[in-house]
């Protein structure tokens, strides 16, 4: 079980880190949302781009080296806060920005492709992502004991609970 929750932290690490340096490294390669070139550091990118793939790196390191505690469930939250802001940062952007990157109708299969990886499909594969860390983290118990295993001389006979609990026998109806 430990062994899954961390690859779901280090797929965070990777789906963050791609949703954090698209709009840096896209252009290079011809996959661009906006006409800028590469590397460039603008407030749409950082707050866009930057800041939620920082906050899903950062979570899926706490998933990734932290599981299964509490300590790596505050890191899924905190990816599926940075993969949601990732879906939805792009549809209010136009409110504090003056040019957004939101992409809503496309012509041809390419175009569509780009916001889906640009925003709300990497978006959506974080939430997803961290979702399953959340749940795989709350699903973990240890099983410790609370004793060290006994040893055949060591369990009370039979007759001796039975004499201290009462003999337990059902009753007929």
């Amino acid at each position: 079980m430990k062994v899954r929750i961390r690859l779901f932290g280090l797929l965070l690490i990777l789906l963050g880190a791609w949703g954090g340096i698209v709009a840096y490294a896209g252009p290079a390669f011809g996959y661009r949302m906006d006409p800028g070139p590469a590397w460039q550091w603008t407030t749409a990118h950082w707050q866009l781009h930057a800041a939620p793939g920082a906050a899903v790196v950062l979570g899926g390191l706490l998933v990734l080296f932290a599981a299964p505690r509490v300590l790596a469930r505050l890191g899924a939250a905190l990816a599926v806060l940075g993969g949601l802001w990732l879906i939805l940062g792009p549809l209010f952007a136009s409110l504090w920005l003056r040019s957004a990157e939101t992409q809503l109708a496309a012509t041809t299969l390419h175009a569509a492709a780009r916001p889906l990886g640009y925003h709300y499909g990497t978006g959506a594969l974080i939430v997803a992502v961290a979702a399953y860390a959340w749940g795989a983290c709350n699903a973990y118990r240890r099983t410790a004991t609370p004793y060290p295993p006994s040893r055949p001389g060591d369990v009370a006979e039979d007759d001796q609970l039975t004499s201290i609990l009462g003999r337990w026998e059902p009753t007929e109806t």
